[in-house]
């Protein structure tokens, strides 16, 4: 269901419409014209429509899938070798937060799209130098662009394959040989990336800098940040865990491994590596290429999230699931030969340790048993990380009881309160009120600044008639049995004790009026005409500026009211409707 910035999303979406401006319009630090695009058709499908949401997240996730498996085949071949790399991405649950979270997904599934993509067509071009392939590289990079400066990324992936498996020789040797045979791409993948960073440094507001929630500095979070991302959270990730999710944050969920999990991960990942380094030759550059990416996904985190929550940021898979793509492209370049490479890994001769009796090392078999497990374990975890949302979403109860609440044509008014953080973050102003908030979900809420019958969401979203908490009150009237009159057309000043100095609060006046009419209400520096009824009623009115008095006039001559009370606060639960 929806979560957080969903909503803001929506929102954005119904304000500002289908322009080019609303596309290009940054969202938290985030440049997504295409993330904007999606969101435009979810919100203008209807109130809250979360078959689209999810359709749209699932049309995402097969383009990347497809990708992924493309990516596989073009470069090594279609081959059963390439189920182990298939699937850690098919199935690890490091990839779920940007999967079950549509915000997440509008960043993340198109990166991991364009990402295998970007990899397929550039080998296609590192092979042939065709520049169709390099024109088709561009367009993809620049579509991943449009969803995610993450996009960035890729392109020291491509680099590296580029110089690590086209190219031979020792440093300057392999650099002075791609960029005489590749000239044109070597150029082109720094200039126009370039620009673009310079444009995003300059023009996109950036969520951390100088940001005033700063609490931990970067020193202090360095190693525990390592700790928690690297160390726990990666390697259970990659390895089919983490068996253990926290829920603090309902429906989110983060990476809680237990200790026998974590050092049965890392014996895994030892034993794989030794394994193929044993038996393989030319397995180190795509170590190398995961190490190097994994500490800039790292850095990026300790620069940003971490100086909010610290080493928590680690324990949230969100962070990291742009690694899994790279996983995947490195355990083939590891496992398999990259064809029309040079530089790609080849098994040895002779494996560098012998096993009794001169028998082969059992590779396949002890592949297909690590693939096995890890992928079962994956889907176990995956299940029982989406079985937090589905059953421990506080939002998507919220939001199912305020829509059930108000009637199919039927509108009611209501103040504007903040909304239960489990569903927007008070971070978030000003998507946190019900003002905002209530009309991305649905029609049939208003919010007048006067009304005779005023209420209010509790917690769990069910209406209630508003009870004025009183900050102030009116002095007794002047007539017994009447309390204020107001006659005609004459002012009647209600002065009220103490005076407020609250930058908005409601009034409710308590009246009993000779008949139906118009009245004129001041109060503080607002002003509102509107109608009472014949009777007894009262009028629940939106007030700014401090309220020493409440002066009432307007009546048609000949008509006349009494006025019990004034009240002058902010509106609270009272009694079920």
């Amino acid at each position: 269901w929806f979560y957080a910035d969903d909503y803001r999303l929506i929102g954005d979406a119904r304000a500002g419409g289908l322009t080019l401006e609303q596309l290009g319009d940054p969202f938290d630090s985030q440049f997504m014209p295409l993330g904007r695009l999606i969101a435009w058709v979810v919100a203008d499908s209807g109130y809250v429509n979360w078959p689209v949401a999810a359709g749209s997240i699932l049309l995402l996730q097969a383009i990347a899938s497809f990708a992924c498996l493309l990516m596989l085949v073009v470069l090594f071949g279609p081959r059963w070798g390439i189920l182990p790399a298939l699937s850690i991405y098919l199935f690890s649950s490091i990839t779920m937060p940007a999967f079950m979270w549509w915000a997440a997904a509008l960043n993340q599934l198109p990166l991991q799209a364009v990402f295998f993509a970007a990899v397929t067509t550039w080998v296609l071009h590192l092979r042939s130098s065709s520049k169709r392939w390099f024109i088709t590289t561009i367009v993809v990079l620049a579509l991943g662009l449009t969803a995610y400066v993450k996009t960035l990324l890729v392109l020291p992936v491509l680099a590296v394959v580029m110089l690590g498996w086209f190219s031979s020789g020792n440093a300057m040797a392999r650099i002075r040989y791609c960029v005489g045979r590749y000239r044109l791409a070597v150029v082109t993948l720094i200039i126009g990336p370039g620009l673009f960073l310079a444009y995003y440094l300059t023009a996109v507001p950036q969520v951390f800098r100088d940001s005033p929630a700063e609490r931990h500095s970067v020193s202090d979070v360095v190693l525990p940040l390592a700790d928690t991302m690297l160390v726990s959270s990666l390697t259970t990730g990659l390895t089919g865990g983490p068996w253990r999710w926290l829920s603090t944050n309902p429906p989110l969920g983060t990476a809680d491994p237990p200790a026998i999990v974590l050092g049965l991960s890392w014996l895994l990942v030892l034993a794989l590596a030794a394994l193929l380094f044993i038996t393989r030759r030319g397995t180190l550059p795509a170590w190398t290429l995961f190490v190097l990416y994994v500490l800039g996904d790292w850095f990026l985190v300790l620069t940003s999230r971490a100086r909010i929550v610290g080493d928590y940021a680690g324990t949230e898979y969100r962070y990291l699931t742009d690694v899994v793509p790279v996983a995947t492209l490195c355990l083939g370049l590891m496992a398999l030969e990259l064809r029309g490479a040079p530089g790609s890994s080849r098994p040895r001769d002779r494996p560098l340790l012998a096993l009794p009796r001169d028998r082969p090392w059992p590779v396949a078999p002890a592949v297909a048993a690590m693939t096995a497990l890890v992928t079962v374990s994956g889907v176990v975890n995956t299940v029982s990380y989406a079985h937090i949302w589905h059953t421990n979403n506080p939002g998507a109860d919220y939001v199912a009881t305020v829509r059930g609440e108000v009637k199919d044509g039927q509108t009611v008014d209501v103040a504007s309160q903040v909304v239960p953080r489990t569903v927007i973050p008070l971070l978030a102003p000003p998507y946190n009120h019900t003002k905002v908030f209530l009309p991305i979900v649905s029609p049939g809420y208003r919010f007048p600044e006067v009304t005779g019958r005023l209420q209010v969401l509790d917690e769990h979203g069910r209406l209630h008639n508003a009870l004025i908490k009183a900050r102030s009150t009116s002095q007794a009237g002047p007539v017994p049995g009447c309390g204020w009159p107001v006659v005609g057309q004459a002012p009647t000043q209600i002065p009220t004790v103490p005076t407020t100095t609250d930058p908005e609060s409601w009034l409710r006046i308590g009246y009993l009026s000779s008949s139906a009419g118009s009245i004129t209400v001041r109060a503080g520096d607002s002003k509102v005409e509107t109608q009472v009824d014949k009777g007894v009623g009262s009028l629940y009115v939106h007030v700014t500026g401090a309220v020493d008095s409440v002066r009432l006039e307007g009546l048609l001559p000949g008509e006349s009211m009494c006025v019990d009370t004034v009240k002058v606060g902010q509106p609270s639960v009272g009694v079920i409707p």
